[in-house]
């Protein structure tokens, strides 16, 4: 398969009002009036975002039932990111097999959220959002290349979790191409930030000490392996070998020790936001 014969309008609309979404400024005095006549347009976007802002994670004891009521309560990063769930869920979503749901967007929900708390934890919580955009985003090029050919991504991702073995390799086995390829030419496409670039086209696994340097990459490889290691878009590795993949990536022994606690990943299977998109 070749690079330019992929297909990346997954739907019509889609990346155009993601592109939108993500280019909003927030320090812009009308940030607030082009968010609300931009989610206007995208009646999923809204019904999840009202949804999420009445769920006890956000609502603060108040009924929300607006775009403006909940742009004002939750503040514009929190509703791009909550827009930007919406185009992801339904770009993912949109196939209804089993490997695909669990393998990349349980796993990409997953790892956005791990990813949210990593910053929390390390006293980065100014990259929450974009740490969250990563995580849903890092495996789009996953979902560009089963849309163009289901039948077989079915077998190659299949293969990769027999193996076991990345993705990606098992990708440029079969067809030639892989999704870190797919993932790079999308972010061009869709005119998203060019540095997103790297959350898809980067070898999650193996950092270079540069890579380590940009934090929302050296978090979102963390989170990615953390998550794919424990059966959920790779193969399940055992306990001393999943810190040993962390500690590989940068992580720190505590950070390690607190992300593999048995709690960390109950507490991101049992959050509001992963319970309403899966």
């Amino acid at each position: 398969m070749k690079l330019d014969s992929i297909n990346f309008r997954v739907v019509t609309a889609q990346p155009d009002f993601l592109a939108r979404i993500i280019q909003i400024n927030a320090d812009s005095d009308r940030c607030f009036q082009e968010m609300d006549s931009l989610l206007r347009s995208d009646q999923g976007a809204v019904s999840l975002i009202l949804r999420v802002a009445n769920s006890a994670m956000y609502s603060r004891g108040k009924h929300i039932n607006t775009i403006p009521h909940a742009i004002n309560l939750l503040g514009i990063n929190v509703i791009r990111s909550l827009a930007i769930l919406s185009v992801s869920r339904s770009i993912f979503t949109q196939s209804k097999n089993r490997l695909i749901k669990k393998h990349v967007w349980q796993h990409s929900l997953l790892t956005a959220l791990a990813c949210q708390q990593i910053c929390t934890k390390l006293g980065e919580k100014k990259l929450g959002e974009e740490a969250f955009v990563a995580g849903l985003l890092h495996d789009i090029g996953k979902v560009l290349i089963f849309n163009n050919c289901p039948d077989e991504y079915i077998k190659i991702l299949d293969y990769a979790l027999q193996k076991p073995c990345d993705c990606a390799e098992a990708e440029q086995k079969f067809l030639e191409i892989n999704h870190h390829d797919v993932g790079r030419k999308a972010i061009l496409e869709w005119k998203l930030p060019g540095h997103f670039g790297n959350y898809v086209s980067t070898n999650l696994e193996q950092l270079s000490p540069d890579q380590i340097q940009d934090k929302v990459l050296h978090f979102l490889a963390i989170a990615n392996s953390l998550v794919k290691s424990s059966g959920i878009g790779g193969y399940y590795f055992d306990l001393p070998v999943r810190k040993e993949k962390l500690m590989n990536l940068g992580a720190s022994d505590n950070l390690s020790d607190y992300v593999l606690e048995e709690s960390f990943m109950q507490q991101l299977i049992q959050n509001e936001i992963y319970l309403l998109c899966v």
